[in-house]
């Protein structure tokens, strides 16, 4: 289904949420842009990835880039109208039909999931009060781990921008579903469904912790 990978294919499968969608179009800086459109190049140029992207982060990648048109938080992050109309139309070219980029539907089993996560993310450290994961981040892991279930668990890959999700997304992974989570509408889950894929973090991530296709130079950062 979708062209996911699966055991022995040299297919990657990548669930992009709207941190990292963004980044193809106005990165933060060189170095994040290249490794986004390294990513971006498995599809386009060689053929050896899947790209996903949550159906509720288009909305959200359109309304990224109109703040950074309209009322950016930071001079630094600004993009003039031209900038604008060039992100919009590539942007839009990539999701239309799923042609590059595939819109992955929220269904059911994410909702469910989420029950396993929610507790993970709540004992997780926070810096300050406002420190927590939207409802909407707690369904992008759960989606990365349905892609991980249904595909090789060995070859997806969560890609984000958004430190706290990485770190509880991390968390999930090394922890495992804790011991206080209670069962949901089905009762006890199977564990094995939720276990997360990899996780890359663009603003540090480092050269070997990013897959290259099979035809494809290594990255160059």
């Amino acid at each position: 289904m979708w062209g996911l990978g699966r055991e022995g294919s040299d297919v990657l499968t990548y669930l992009f949420d709207a941190s990292a969608a963004v980044e193809l179009y106005s990165p933060r800086d060189e170095r994040t842009g290249r490794i986004a459109h390294y990513i971006l190049e498995q599809k386009t140029i060689y053929q050896d990835a899947s790209l996903f992207i949550p159906n509720f982060c288009i909305a959200e990648v359109f309304n990224t880039l109109g703040k950074k048109r309209f009322a950016p938080s930071k001079p630094s992050q600004a993009i003039n109208e031209d900038s604008y109309k060039d992100c919009l139309g590539r942007f839009r070219t990539h999701v239309h039909w799923g042609k590059t980029i595939y819109p992955y539907e929220l269904n059911r089993y994410h909702i469910i999931a989420a029950d396993q996560i929610i507790p993970t993310e709540h004992h997780h450290y926070r810096k300050v009060e406002w420190d927590r994961l939207s409802t909407f981040d707690i369904l992008i892991i759960s989606m990365s781990c349905e892609l991980a279930s249904i595909g090789d668990r060995t070859k997806t890959y969560l890609v984000t921008c958004d430190e706290r999700l990485a770190a509880v997304f991390n968390d999930l992974k090394t922890q495992g579903v804790r011991d206080d989570v209670v069962p949901g509408p089905l009762g006890e889950l199977d564990g094995r469904r939720w276990i997360p894929p990899e996780c890359i973090y663009l603003p540090e991530a480092n050269r070997r912790q990013i897959p290259k296709g099979s035809r494809q130079p290594m990255l160059n950062i």
